[in-house]
């Protein structure tokens, strides 16, 4: 027993959780009352609007409406993160993003119950920004993409607990339960933004940036912001980052959206078994963070990507040929196997990407151009993929390899390009 927990203790995702102090402790250490609550709930989302009415298409203009909203917060969050400071952004606008929507969605009844919490959600992009920098600007490069896999590890716990939605849902239908667990979730998320105001900082940076822009009008600041983005789109690797975040963004939206349905009405999966392919993605994935982000360390940035791509797509591809009967369930599981290993590095990877080749001093301003360029190039595709959806459920997964190649390609093109100064393995 002994061996076995020293072998725990030293490995290395283990022993950065320990070992992080200050805002990423803080940012780390909260974020399973976020990420907790929502991953209990994502993958039925698209089931409760299904069983309150709106069809395929309806599903796809919400989707759309929440990324216009992301796009006009996208930016807006530069200049608001630099405005009000890290912390001050993040507790203001987690609350009008996550705990307005969360009540939203518990009373929801119709169409337009979605689309007004769509655009509240939307403001989401304000805190992915002053959150993420509150994570990273005053960690050490080498720990940011180790931070960014513990993030998404923290929301991973959510699989030990799984497995109990399926028997609520066999209990009280999808409706009741997604009704209690919005509600949860509300009360469970404002308590992690609160908790997360109280114990951190503001950052270095971030004190500068407000000292900086003090008596500057947030109108001049938005302004000025051409002159920052003309620089980003003169820059190749910043091009090569957008497209890369750009697929990877679109095909998350896509599978959240439309695997449990497709399972469902095409499958013929019950509702309340897709907590089963739920929880065992999480675990799946949960574990390969633990035995192949350390191995990052030793690798550079193209190969493990591109071998993820490649692992990703052919998960789709399985999904899309399941030819059902006794053969589904075993194809079900391998697809899943598949896209867990894959996401289990392409997350912290690309995640990352943006904040070890964006420039310091001005990182909260590029991040959110950024971030609106990205929701802006995606902002009609979910509708499009809703219509083809309404033609056939097969058609979402194959715009997905599609984006796949692109993906790759773009890993390929920033990996000949050279590496920021201070990381080497950008590359």
């Amino acid at each position: 027993m002994g061996t076995i927990l020293k072998k725990i203790r030293s490995n290395y995702m283990v022993h950065t959780f320990f070992s992080i102090r200050g805002n990423a402790r803080a940012c780390i250490w909260t974020e399973p009352l976020w990420g907790i609550p929502y991953n209990l709930y994502i993958p039925y989302v698209t089931l409760f609007m299904t069983s309150l009415g709106l069809d395929y298409f309806q599903i796809g203009v919400i989707t759309s409406i929440s990324v216009v909203s992301q796009v006009i917060s996208s930016l807006l969050s530069g200049v608001i993160t630099d405005k009000l400071g890290r912390r001050w952004a993040t507790v203001i606008f987690d609350t009008l993003s996550w705990s307005v929507p969360e009540v939203l969605w518990a009373f929801s009844q119709n169409f337009a119950w979605f689309a007004v919490a769509a655009l509240f959600n939307g403001m989401w992009r304000v805190t992915e920004n002053s959150w993420n920098l509150l994570l990273v600007e005053d960690t050490p490069r080498e720990q940011i993409v180790p931070l960014f896999a513990l993030t998404q590890l923290m929301g991973l716990l959510v699989a030990f607990v799984t497995p109990l939605s399926k028997f609520a849902i066999e209990a009280f239908g999808v409706v009741r339960f997604m009704r209690f667990m919005y509600g949860f979730t509300a009360v469970s998320m404002t308590v992690k933004f609160l908790l997360l105001h109280a114990v951190s900082h503001e950052t270095e940076i971030g004190k500068r940036r407000m000292e900086q822009t003090r008596h500057i009008p947030m109108w001049k600041m938005v302004w000025q912001c051409k002159d920052v983005y003309l620089r980003i789109i003169r820059e190749k690797r910043m091009r090569c980052t957008l497209a890369i975040m750009a697929c990877f963004m679109l095909i998350n939206a896509t599978n959240s959206n439309y695997f449990a349905i497709y399972i469902c009405e095409r499958l013929g999966v019950r509702q309340s078994d897709v907590s089963l392919f739920a929880t065992l993605k999480s675990m799946v994935t949960l574990m390969c963070i633990f035995l192949l982000v350390p191995k990052l360390k030793k690798m550079t940035f193209r190969k493990p990507m591109l071998i993820c791509w490649g692992i990703f797509a052919l998960s789709q591809g399985l999904l899309m040929l399941n030819p059902g009967g006794k053969a589904m369930a075993p194809m079900l599981v391998l697809n899943v196997l598949m896209e867990a290993a894959a996401l289990s590095v392409l997350n912290p990877m690309t995640s990352s990407l943006l904040f070890i080749n964006a420039n310091s001093d001005e990182r909260a301003l590029i991040c959110g151009l950024v971030y609106a360029t990205i929701a802006l190039i995606v902002a009609i595709f979910p509708a499009f993929v809703g219509l083809l959806a309404n033609v056939s459920l097969l058609l979402p997964f194959a715009s997905n390899l599609f984006l796949f190649v692109v993906a790759a390609a773009m890993t390929v093109a920033i990996s000949r390009l050279p590496s920021p100064d201070g990381y080497e393995n950008a590359a």
